[in-house]
């Protein structure tokens, strides 16, 4: 008898460590945040989408994890509790250069690039198959793509300098625009046909 196909889950990864001793941040007088971004950053979209309750669903499950800065022992810890049908965005800040709100890095799987293009239309966004990012390629992406298909970057763009090393700027829309995305993902997911 074969083995019934597992419902695929949504997870959201995103780390909540950084690698920084100190952190500023400050909203300039362009509206701009200009601080240690990395990834606070990330932790804040992935936390405004979670306080909209629009997450609130049996299939979606949140990861903030640690070690990413050092070892990627948070994301091999959930690598772990992964199986190969879940679907994971992994969130987090990118230097690809974009005048888009966010950008969509390493989505390879052409089924799944379908469905976010449908699911954020309107949105302002980037999507790539790779990563243009000129600061880091490697990410907890890498990681889940060791046992899952599905894979996807959410970046949220910073620029200013190196976003591992000191202060870089972001636009509070593209926090904004990242929490809309994730909300937008988890409530069409079941439209996602997982291959």
């Amino acid at each position: 008898m074969p083995r019934p196909r597992s419902t695929p889950r949504l997870v959201i990864s995103c780390h909540a460590d950084t690698g920084f001793k100190g952190h500023r941040l400050r909203l300039d007088r362009s509206g701009l945040f200009y601080g240690h971004l990395d990834n606070f950053v990330g932790v804040y979209a992935v936390m405004k989408a979670y306080f909209s309750a629009r997450l609130d669903r049996p299939h979606v499950r949140i990861e903030l994890t640690h070690g990413e800065e050092t070892d990627m022992a948070g994301a091999l810890e959930v690598l772990r509790t992964l199986r190969p049908a879940d679907v994971v965005i992994v969130v987090d800040v990118t230097g690809t250069p974009t005048e888009a709100d966010i950008v969509i890095e390493k989505c390879r799987n052409a089924g799944l690039r379908r469905f976010i293009r449908k699911a954020l239309a309107g949105l302002s966004f980037d999507l790539y198959t790779g990563c243009p990012d000129p600061v880091s390629d490697l990410d907890e992406s890498d990681v889940y793509r060791q046992r899952c298909k599905q894979v996807l970057f959410l970046g949220i763009p910073c620029w200013g300098g190196d976003y591992n090393r000191g202060r870089v700027y972001c636009r509070p829309a593209s926090i904004d625009t990242a929490a809309e995305a994730l909300c937008r993902i988890a409530e069409q997911f079941g439209s996602l046909s997982v291959g």
